[in-house]
């Protein structure tokens, strides 16, 4: 007899965040194989947003971890702000100052609706 998944175990859902803050699909996961994709507009994905439960994507591919969306918009804020405080990165330092102000931007708009 197979056995259902056990979603306390988590793991099994991850979205990416995009580079304005906006949560992409949810995708639940077996291992690698995608089993189904969730919008996170829907009721469904609201409630594993706001469980939690989702695992967290960077745009440049980098885990997050499960947090709220809020949570991970600010430590993605953190994550642009460092690497425009390092000189190392002089080369992007436009891309990356573009890369926050949308991020910003967004999320004042967010506050305001």
């Amino acid at each position: 007899m197979e056995r259902a998944p056990d979603r306390q175990r988590g793991g099994l859902f991850r979205a990416v965040l995009t580079s304005d803050g906006r949560p992409g699909p949810i995708e639940e996961r077996l291992g690698r194989r995608l089993v189904r994709i969730v919008d996170p507009d829907s009721a469904e994905g609201r409630r594993l947003l706001r469980r939690d439960e989702v695992l967290w994507i960077a745009p440049g591919g980098d885990a997050l971890g499960r947090m709220s969306a809020r949570e991970a918009v600010d430590t993605l804020r953190r994550r642009l702000e460092e690497r425009l405080a390092d000189p190392a990165d002089d080369d992007e330092h436009a891309a990356l100052r573009e890369g926050l102000a949308r991020l910003q931007d967004r999320w004042r708009r967010v506050g305001r609706a």
